[in-house]
């Protein structure tokens, strides 16, 4: 009989000993998540955010004149505003030029004159001046560092709307750019267009 009390606390203990090795099972799992940096982007919206389909500009009509004459318009209005998303906390670079740089002209028909020739104040063939626009934040915590500056255009090159740069990330809406193109004199009469396009470069 002591025999077997004796081998049952010896079986007893070893259970005893055996058990907490059960305890020993991971209970610590390492959770994983990618955040992706998203991409940046620019578009014409309308007052909701929807993306314009056909974006445009009217110049207001100006009557034929001996003498050189100014048409105004405005790009960047509470129905076609020019939406920036740059959630990269990079600079961003948006620009505006005429879909074929140089090449294109004011056209209408067989009538042209251009968009970029600043001979006499742009008198003589033609140019268009970009006022400086708005900036408004509309999503991120930090204040960009940025500028529109606007300008005329000459030859090929662009007329930059925003310039941002350093690292915050940032929605925008741009608005309130003044357009003003010099009309030749004696240009002929006629529904005149340019086809325009709105790029946007990392920085």
């Amino acid at each position: 009989m002591r025999k077997k009390i004796s081998l049952l606390a010896v079986f007893a203990a070893v259970v005893a000993v055996a058990t907490p090795s059960v305890s020993l099972a991971a209970t610590n799992p390492s959770f994983t998540q990618v955040i992706n940096a998203g991409t940046q982007s620019v578009d014409i919206v309308d007052g909701s955010g929807v993306s314009v389909a056909s974006p445009s500009v009217a110049f207001g009509a100006v009557n034929f004149d001996f003498a050189c004459q100014t048409a105004t318009g405005t790009l960047g209005t509470a129905t076609q505003k020019i939406a920036v998303k740059n959630p990269k906390k990079a600079g961003i670079k948006v620009d505006l030029n005429a879909v074929t740089p140089a090449t294109d002209k004011w056209t209408s028909g067989t009538d042209n004159y251009k968009y970029n020739d600043a001979t006499n104040t742009g008198c003589d063939f033609g140019q268009l001046t970009v006022g400086a626009g708005t900036f408004t934040k509309t999503a991120g915590g930090g204040t960009p560092t940025q500028t529109t500056p606007g300008g005329a255009f000459s030859s090929s090159s662009p007329v930059t709307l925003l310039n941002s740069t350093g690292t915050t990330a940032y929605n925008a809406e741009l608005t309130g750019y003044s357009l003003s193109q010099k009309v030749p004199a004696e240009q002929a009469p006629g529904s005149y267009s340019l086809p325009m396009n709105i790029t946007f470069t990392q920085q």
